[in-house]
């Protein structure tokens, strides 16, 4: 009678391998729009350290900091687009150490130009995009050239793959820095002020200018804040986007 009323193991058998084929269907189907969208929507991540020399009088003085730079590459049929901005930015402003004469920081802002400003930044390196987006392009790429910001999906790829095929240390060209920065009161955040990269010494004193600015594509782990800012700096939230990464740090 179970025969005759019940399922056999045969049939459960097949009854369970039917579920699984009518439930397997639409997983694959899942599965592969995520697969593709995952490679369609992605984040290229470009690591590098940046160094900042400054001549104190007869001395040498530095500040290092690695970044880790995540530029989300967005396709030609993106709703939004095709774009290569960047999503995150994480590290610390490198910052340099002049003693009592104050701090001198690598901020991750853009500098505000004049018109003769960006063309001369342009004869450099043409980067219609954030100066801190475009400073690794700048100090591996060659002057006069550019790199596309946001025309075609294959131009943005092809633009990170072969920034992250160089090596070595390279000199970023004073035109394509980010802002310069010094507090005028250590203790107070409202007192950040931008200074001229070409002439430190008005804010610093005689004898203090920008020697070089280097740098090098590396796999470091992200340095902490620098042991020489203020507790309060340290402190998270503190100068998000123009000292320290963003959204996160």
């Amino acid at each position: 009678m179970e025969a005759a009323f019940g399922k056999t193991p045969k049939m459960k058998d097949i009854s369970i391998k039917g579920c699984l084929a009518v439930l397997g269907t639409p997983v694959v189907l899942v599965i592969l729009v995520i697969g593709f969208f995952w490679l369609s929507f992605h984040d290229v991540h470009v690591r590098y350290r940046l160094t900042v020399e400054v001549q104190d009088g007869d001395q040498i003085k530095t500040g290092s900091s690695v970044i880790d730079a995540s530029y989300s590459v967005q396709p030609d049929w993106s709703w939004s687009g095709p774009g290569a901005g960047l999503s995150s930015l994480t590290g610390y402003a490198p910052t340099v150490d002049l003693g009592e004469k104050g701090m001198l920081f690598l901020t991750f802002e853009s500098v505000t130009r004049t018109p003769d400003n960006i063309r001369a930044r342009n004869r450099q390196f043409f980067c219609a995009n954030d100066d801190i987006w475009c400073l690794p392009f700048a100090a591996y790429g060659k002057p006069g050239t550019g790199v596309a910001t946001g025309t075609q999906f294959s131009e943005q790829k092809a633009a990170l793959d072969e920034l992250l095929r160089q090596s070595g240390p390279r000199d970023v060209p004073f035109a394509m820095l980010p802002e310069l920065a010094r507090f005028r009161d250590i203790n107070e955040s409202l007192s950040l002020t931008p200074i001229s990269l070409n002439n430190l010494s008005a804010s610093f004193g005689p004898g203090v200018a920008l020697k070089r600015v280097i740098l090098q594509l590396t796999d470091d782990r992200v340095t902490p804040p620098p042991g020489n800012w203020p507790k309060w700096l340290k402190e998270k939230g503190q100068m998000s986007g123009k000292l320290r990464g963003y959204p996160n740090d």
